[in-house]
Formats: structure tokens, sequence, C-alpha cells
């Protein structure tokens, strides 16, 4: 009797704790809900990504590049430095489109937005011209960028810990996320709930 008394109890202690993590997103705050408890992996910690043409002459001061993407004759950069996230973009064949360079700073304690998961985020948009803008969010843990490239549809290369959807903003925008796998997943599931990423 008292045997199956303490295995009750044991059952009940196992469900209540099992209820408060669904109750906290089942992990710790910035640290991936994934089995093992592996914590998201800041932005400046990532694997760098090769660039033969390198960045721009605007760039200056050592930086590292997370992701490159190549939209037939044109392409996007996304990098980190210091405490700032950037996106250099060169927009394809269209006479009217200017290249793109836009940098957040990241937050600093109580600023920014956490409308997206693994934030906060700052914001940041520029116009290249008719048809080509960008807007970003910058955090410790991802970037998610939005990018109208002046005509062409979707990226034909990506490289880095990227995930690229497209959106139904006109005209044809690309959506992507830098980060590490788990916080891509996480941002692509709030997004898919409609709740997207521009402020």
């Amino acid at each position: 009797m008292a045997r199956g008394l303490r295995a009750a109890a044991l059952g009940a202690a196992v469900a209540a704790l099992s209820l408060m993590g669904c109750e906290s997103g089942g992990a710790a705050a910035g640290s991936e809900p994934v089995a093992g408890g592996a914590r998201f992996t800041p932005l400046d910690r990532l694997e760098a990504v090769h660039v033969v043409a390198g960045l721009p002459a605007g760039v200056e001061g050592p930086s590292s590049v997370l992701a490159e993407l190549r939209y037939g004759h044109g392409r996007l950069v996304a990098y980190v430095q210091g405490d700032s996230c950037g996106i250099v973009a060169t927009p394809g064949a269209d006479a009217g489109a200017v290249p793109v360079h836009l940098v957040a700073k990241r937050p600093g304690g109580g600023e920014g937005s956490s409308r997206l998961p693994a934030g906060p985020y700052t914001t940041a948009s520029v116009s290249g011209g008719p048809r080509t803008w960008a807007s970003l969010l910058c955090g410790e843990n991802a970037m998610v960028i939005e990018y109208a490239s002046g005509g062409e549809d979707a990226p034909q290369q990506v490289r880095g810990p990227v995930t690229v959807t497209r959106t139904g903003v006109p005209p044809a925008t690309s959506r992507i996320i830098v980060g590490g796998p788990g916080v891509r997943r996480l941002i692509e599931e709030r997004i898919g709930t409609g709740e997207g990423p521009r402020p």
C-alpha cells in the first residue's frame, strides 16, 4: 500500500513538473526548446560564410558574413559586426534600383520588440528604388530580413544558416531568417500564424 502511494505521489510530481514546463515554453529563457536543453547560438558565434567578392568598401572594420543569397544578377549578404546586424544587397539589372546597405544595432536592456521568438529585436528599413526595398529585425540570436530584389522572384543560391520563404507582399519578396536551426524553426512557426516580422 505504501509503495502504491509513493508511486502515485511520484507520478503526480512528474505531471506537475511537465505542466510547468509546458506553460513556460518547456525551456529557460534564451535556450532552445529541444532535447538536451541546448541554448540558442548567438549570431556572432555562428560559423561565417566565405564570400569571394567580399563586402563593399562601405563596411568598415572586422565583420562576419553569415549568409549569402544570389538573385540572378544580384545578391544579398547578411553579416554581423560588433553589436550590429547588417545587410548589403546589390539588385539585379533593374536600371532604377540602387544598392541597399542597412544596419541595425542589437537592442540594449529593455529595448526592442519581442513579437517574434528569441527577441527582442530592433528594426530598420530602407528603399533602394521603386521595386527594391529591405527591412531588418536584428536580435542577439537571429536576424529576420524581408527583401524585394527589384524583379527576380527567389534566390537561386543560398549559403549559410538561413531559411528563405516567399511572402505575399508585392513585389516579389523573400523572407530570410538567419540563425541556428531551432531559432529559425520557432520564428517560422510564429510567422506562419500570421504574426509577421514587420513592426
